[in-house]
């Protein structure tokens, strides 16, 4: 059976049956350029059937492990590969490049105090957005900030 008729059969357009092949409807015989390819009635029908029962059934439970192993599998890579750090690694560097960050900024404004005056508007603007722009730099490096241990910390 050609793709107009088996599309004739189910309802749908020939598109619909070019977008299920993809999705994996058995095919007879793949068909070429100008010809259409064959289908065998039941073996599309057994195939969509399942479909719509796998739809309504949703994940079983070996669907749900294999693919939950799966997911292990690729963090353990991940981690192996240098793109994944467990949490506890990270924190210690983020506190510590937030509380440096604090602390320049802290001190930015009796700094840009002392320069601002009698500059023209801007200086002022330029002096503003380099200190701004020092802040987020330093939040940036947040993976080179040196982590001092806090006193009461183990």
């Amino acid at each position: 059976m050609g793709q107009e008729q088996i599309a004739e059969i189910f309802g749908v357009a020939p598109k619909t049956i070019v977008e299920w092949q993809e999705q994996g409807m058995p095919i007879a015989q793949r068909g070429k350029p100008g010809v259409p390819s064959e289908y065998e009635t039941d073996e599309c029908i057994r195939w969509y059937v399942d479909r719509e029962v796998k739809k309504v059934q949703g994940e079983r439970p070996q669907d749900r492990l294999a693919r939950v192993q799966a997911d292990k599998i690729e963090l353990e890579l991940a981690e192996k590969r240098g793109v994944l750090l467990p949490a506890d690694q990270i924190e210690p560097k983020l506190r510590a490049a937030m509380v440096a960050a604090r602390e320049m900024w802290r001190n930015e404004p009796s700094r840009l105090a002392r320069e601002v005056p009698g500059k023209p508007i801007k200086e002022i603007e330029d002096l503003l957005a380099k200190s701004y722009e020092a802040f987020l730099i330093k939040l940036a490096h947040w993976q080179s900030a040196q982590v001092v241990e806090e006193e009461g910390e183990e």
